[in-house]
């Protein structure tokens, strides 16, 4: 505020002076800030921002902010004042998340016409607007005509008969399910622009059968159009990474999803920035349908606030807090169930449409039922810790009550648990059976993988078939039996662990072929049958590929000593001083890790003759020949490096990170660039490695 007032005292005489102003043509947008009005005085030049943020949260404008001219960055006007923002203070946004104030800068000459707005670097473009032309008034938004829901409600035949509800027997036999399957996004955005610095997309996907999870990447053309092709083997929705477009979207393999969007963004309270508009051309499909009536079934049943509402603390009532939200999460799924029927049923749309947006409002209760168990387990369950002298022990917690935990939702059994169509609302659920109370002891059983009485350790075991007997009959004990649900939490934690293997030995064939018969013996689903023999023979196929392939192969891993001392970071870095690295941390356990790693193939060869080394880091703790023949098998280029836990542990607290895969990237005098690096940040990498 003290800038504010002598900018007043000193500077607003000035502003009585011939002056003009517009609304500037730009040609980006700072995520954090809009610029609105362009003033030029005899002795400044003011421009008029919109500071934007979700409600309660800050934005932050640095006294470094300036205006360069873009045909010759030498050229730079220094910020001299503000109204109503406070540099290097934080501005917190008030419900509207959006704060107006005004930057005062050094006159720029009349001979220069775009300038761009910087913070810190002209490369950060985040935090750039770009090209703002100071004498060229903003064209009107293009804002295409897409599909409304009007166009599907209005246009679509009516329904022959009512839907009555979501009838998960239409998908018992889990016909949705296609290997082959392949689905197109096609697209455009209509206000791109090259300087954006955006030049790529990508889509993640996953398979939550047989936990393959992958990212595509496309090219987005200077035009602004883009498309991209992938193979996905059922309908679900998929993470689309578009610039400052995060968002889920639903895809059907055979189906193409025709986009249309813009760079321009604004503050959406729940989700954040989201671009001014997303839409969808084309013919009004079950895709486009889905997508668009999963924002208005949000709405309609608060499922985006969920979050805020649902919520517990690590307090002495959280136990009670976990029933009680429990109790209030099963009774808002009563309700959405009995008025789905009203709202969806005579909708002009394909009963795997309304089903599918049943499920999308049912998993998303769901999901947040599954979270609050989660945070009660991470904060008053048992334990492990590790002692000073190396060895474990095991702190008791104070475990929930499975069934009265569960007795809510037992009316929707159904629904939840026995549904193989909620696998197509995306990865969380499944993700967590696997390691919620209900459906981890059979995903450790699949394995072959026994609790040890009283603790909450698993050890290997032999006598399969008792391990199944137990878990089936704890399943009945606690009312879900031997539902879908645990069924695919065994098929897809033993398709995972093939997959883990990496390159295995022929004498595990015995035990993984009895592993997999007793799986088959208790799958009540032929598909999930097909699905795990189809991984399974691709896994004896890579036995014997891998086998013959691995006695010519030499090993050229390191393995790096304990440093307690402290020096591990030193100890990897120093033997590639001169190059810039990349320090990708990541584990055989991890399979967004090995699959980050086999996108970087091709980057890896374009830079082969480049100074730049990427260092793969894992922690020799956690399988080293697992890692060491995974490698080797995929012919995974780059420094590969494994570490003792402890200096694991040390790394992570250097570089502050608690999940993998985690990257760094340092410059050729052993600097750190930058923490939590993807290498698909191209334009970082490429001007360290000019620099």
């Amino acid at each position: 505020m003290k800038i504010n007032r002598i900018f007043s005292a000193i500077c607003l005489p000035a502003l009585v002076i011939s002056a003009y102003a517009i609304v500037p043509k730009t040609e980006t947008t700072c995520r954090w800030m809009k610029v609105t009005d362009v003033e030029r005085t005899d002795s400044t030049t003011r421009v008029s921002v919109k500071l934007q943020n979700r409600p309660h949260f800050w934005v932050m404008v640095s006294p470094d902010t300036r205006l360069m001219a873009t045909e010759d960055t030498t050229l730079q006007y220094k910020l001299r004042a503000t109204e109503n923002i406070e540099l290097g203070s934080q501005i917190w946004m008030p419900e509207s998340g959006q704060h107006d104030g005004v930057l005062i800068f050094e006159k720029v000459p009349n001979n220069i016409k775009v300038v761009d707005l910087v913070e810190t670097e002209p490369s950060d473009i985040t935090n750039c607007t770009l090209g703002i032309h100071l004498e060229e008034p903003a064209s009107p938004p293009i804002i295409p005509e897409v599909l409304s829901l009007s166009d599907i409600l209005d246009k679509g035949p009516k329904p022959a008969e009512a839907w009555t509800g979501l009838d998960p027997e239409r998908y018992a036999d889990l016909k949705f399910y296609d290997k082959d399957g392949m689905a197109h996004i096609r697209g455009r955005i209509t206000d791109y622009s090259p300087r954006y610095g955006v030049a790529t997309f990508s889509l993640r996907t996953k398979d939550d059968f047989t936990e393959k999870e992958k990212t595509f990447v496309g090219d987005i053309n200077t035009d602004g159009t883009f498309s991209i092709d992938f193979p996905l083997t059922y309908p679900q929705y998929d993470y689309l990474h578009l610039g400052e477009i995060h968002k889920n979207i639903f895809l059907i393999p055979g189906d193409t999803l025709n986009i249309t969007t813009c760079m321009s963004s604004r503050i959406d309270p729940d989700r954040g920035l989201v671009p001014e508009f997303f839409g969808y051309e084309g013919e009004p499909d079950d895709a486009v349908v889905i997508n668009m009536h999963t924002d208005s079934l949000e709405e309609r049943y608060g499922l985006k606030s969920m979050y805020r509402k649902y919520k517990t603390q690590d307090t002495d009532s959280m136990k009670a807090d976990t029933y009680r939200l429990s109790v209030q999460l099963a009774a808002l799924l009563d309700s959405v169930c009995e008025d789905l029927p009203d709202y969806l049923g005579n909708l002009p749309v394909s009963v795997f449409a309304k089903d599918m947006l049943s499920v999308a409002a049912i998993g998303r209760i769901c999901e947040r039922m599954e979270d609050i168990q989660m945070d009660y387990r991470y904060n008053k369950g048992a334990r492990l810790v590790k002692n000073e002298d190396g060895s474990l022990s095991q702190t008791e917690g104070d475990p929930l009550d499975e069934t009265l935990f569960l007795q809510p939702w037992m009316k929707h059994k159904k629904l939840i648990y026995d549904n193989p169509l909620i696998v197509c609302n995306g990865w969380v659920l499944p993700n967590r059976w696997k390691f919620n109370e209900q459906f981890h002891p059979s995903a450790m059983a699949a394995q072959g993988m026994e609790e040890v009485p009283g603790t909450i350790v698993f050890i290997s075991s032999d006598d399969i078939t008792s391990l199944y007997d137990k878990d089936l009959s704890r399943l009945d004990s606690i009312g879900l039996g031997n539902c879908f649900s645990a069924q695919l939490a065994r098929i897809s934690t033993l398709i995972n662990e093939l997959h883990t293997t990496a390159i295995p030995f022929s004498e595990r064939f015995d035990r993984y072929n009895r592993l997999v018969a007793r799986a088959i013996k208790h799958n009540e689903c032929g598909k999930l049958d097909e699905i795990l023999m189809s991984e399974y023979n691709d896994y004896v196929k890579d036995v014997v590929i891998a086998e013959n392939r691995l006695e010519d192969m030499n090993d050229e891993s390191k393995v790096i000593a304990d440093s307690p001392e402290g020096n591990v970071l030193t100890k990897i870095i120093e033997p590639y001083k001169g190059n810039v690295l990349f320090l990708d941390f990541w584990g055989i356990g991890c399979g967004p890790c090995r699959a980050g790693m086999m996108d970087q193939k091709p980057l890896l060869e374009e830079l082969a003759n480049k100074p730049f080394k990427a260092l793969y880091i894992a922690n020799a703790a956690e399988n080293i020949d697992a890692c060491k023949k995974w490698l080797r098998k995929e012919e995974i280029k780059g420094e590969h490096i494994f570490v003792s836990d402890d200096d694991w542990q040390r790394l992570r607290g250097i570089f502050n990170f608690s999940g993998i895969p985690f990257g760094v990237l340092i410059d050729k005098e052993g600097k750190i660039v930058k923490t939590g690096f993807s290498i698909r940040e191209e334009s970082l990498l490429i001007k360290t490695l000019e620099e």
